[in-house]
This record gives structure tokens, sequence and C-alpha cells, in this order.
């Protein structure tokens, strides 16, 4: 039986896993309500002449579309498959008193206050884009497990040679996934926390995400942040199943994954017809990059162009 090599990144895998996504959401949840309830005020905080002159607040009924065109490319980790240019990105975003769209993103404002925000959040999970080149995840791009068995816990580079049937592979289907995001800002900083499940009937799974952002300046800002996906969802898009090899070695079971990502982005104006530049850095946790379907262990994201905005 082969040892696991016991890293930070693994020992904090085991101990979310060892927690129920239920459970896990509202503890969450109640830490969340408790922090926010000294500065609630009343829903939607845009209202006051006061909030509309800042620039992150919108007009209830807004509707926004703007297109990117410029050159851009996210590279892809899986083998025998091309990188994914980014050419023409649309956004699309309507804000009403409650409801708002964003892209690919379906939210309920639960409440809002001048400085902390609580969503129920339908989105999409971004791991079918490496699959499918159309991908809807690929046109809207926002720039801005334990083991199963002795023999596949984990892989060797001698498994990485596994052949696999890139017709079983390219069936891994675009899924949504739903629950709550909350979000806090505060000086030049905004926090934001996901806690989702899938709600497609896809794969099952569950994914938190975490991003801090820090914005030096009205055109400079720096995310940090990580990804966690459960068991189910890893070993959907990154394990490889009996029937999807050709040859006589063993199938692939991913673990829970936990993935951090580095974003810097540039914007220069807050206003119509805007340059925008991105780079994104994502490192792959083990339990995805040791699969067989992988060449890489990261993902990088890197888009440069112009953005012609239209309001309603």
């Amino acid at each position: 039986m082969r040892q696991a090599i016991q890293k930070p990144t693994r020992q904090l895998k085991t101990i979310l896993s060892s927690f129920m996504v239920a459970e896990l959401m509202v503890f969450i949840l109640l830490i969340i309500l408790g922090f926010s309830s000294k500065n609630l005020k009343a829903q939607n905080s845009c209202v006051t002449k006061e909030a509309l002159q800042k620039e992150d607040c919108v007009t209830s009924g807004q509707l926004s579309f703007a297109l990117g065109v410029g050159i851009g490319i996210r590279t892809n980790p899986l083998n025998n498959s091309d990188n994914i240019p980014l050419v023409l990105l649309p956004q699309f975003s309507y804000y009403g008193d409650n409801f708002f769209i964003e892209n690919l993103d379906f939210g309920y404002s639960l409440f809002d206050s001048e400085n902390s925000q609580l969503n129920a959040i339908a989105t999409p999970s971004y791991d079918s884009v490496f699959f499918n080149r159309w991908d809807p995840s690929n046109i809207f791009v926002d720039i801005g497990v334990n083991s199963v068995n002795q023999d596949a816990g984990l892989a060797t580079q001698e498994d990485n040679l596994t052949q696999i049937d890139p017709e079983e592979v390219s069936k891994r289907k675009f899924s949504y996934l739903a629950g709550f995001e909350y979000s806090h800002t505060w000086q030049k900083s905004l926090l934001q926390i996901s806690l989702l499940t899938d709600i497609s009937d896809i794969h099952s799974g569950s994914e938190a995400r975490l991003a801090y952002q820090y914005s030096a300046n009205r055109y400079f800002s720096t995310t940090l942040g990580f990804t966690w996906k459960d068991k189910n969802l890893t070993d959907y898009y990154y394990g490889v199943d009996e029937n999807e090899i050709i040859d006589n070695r063993g199938a692939y079971q991913a673990e829970s994954s936990l993935s951090p990502f580095v974003r810097f982005s540039f914007n220069t104006s807050q206003g119509k017809d805007s340059w925008r530049l991105s780079l994104e850095f994502q490192k792959l946790d083990s339990s995805i990059s040791l699969s067989p379907l992988l060449k890489d262990n990261r993902v990088i994201t890197f888009f440069i162009g112009k953005y012609f905005d239209w309001n309603d």
C-alpha cells in the first residue's frame, strides 16, 4: 500500500471532510450573521443619495451589457488539450430590488447593508471549462478526497501514462451549484465567502470559495483566495473510471481538493470603454494534478483588451 505524504494542505482537507456540508453551512452562516448584525441597515442601501455616489452601487432595475475585445488565454492542464483563447468576452448584468444576474450567476439578496451583503445564489462549477471548448464559462469569463483503494489513492509518474479514451473524458458535463454568498467591505478591502452544493444532479458535490481583494487605488487590485471541492465534485471531473481506460492499468479516484489562486487586475476607468488587464494564477491541488488526465498542476488566465459598455 502506498503511504501518503502528510502535507499541511492534506491535513486541512481531512478536517474539512470530517464535517457534513449542511452543518458547515449552518455554522459559518451563524458567524456571518453575528458579525454583520452590528452594522445591518435597511435593505437595498443603494437607495440613499450618499450611497448612489459610491462606485460599487447600482440603480435598481439597471441592465448592463459590455463586450471585451482583446487578446488572452486560459491554459488547459489536461493531456492532449489545447489552451483556450480569450478574444471576445461578453459581460451581462441586471439588478432588481432584490434579484440580480451577473453573467452566469443568479442571485437573490437576503439582506444588504452599507458594508455587508448576504445572497442566495446559483453559479456554475467552473471545472467543466477544460473539457469543453464552448463551455459557457469559457465565454463569460470573470477577470476583475480520502483514498479509495490501495492501488489508486495516489498516482505515480507511471500511473500518469495510463491511456485514456478521449470520447469518454469529454463527457464531463456543465453543472450548476447553489447556496449562500457573503460579502463584507471595509476601507479598500473586500472579503467574499461562498458555500455551494450541486443542484443540477450531475455529481452531487459541494464547493466552498473564499476570496480577499485589496484595491490599492481605483485602477489596480489584487485578489487572494482558494476553492475547496469535496470528493464527489473533484472525482467527477478528475477521476478516471474503468470504462474510460483502454489499457490494463487501474482507475484513479480523486480526493477532496483545496486549490489556492492569486489574481492581479488593472482597469483604466470605472466608466465606459475602459482598458482592462487581468492575470490569474491557480495552483491545482495534488488530488487534481496527480490525475492521469492532467499534464500540469497549474492554470494561468491572462487577458488584455478594451471593454465597450452599453447601459440601459
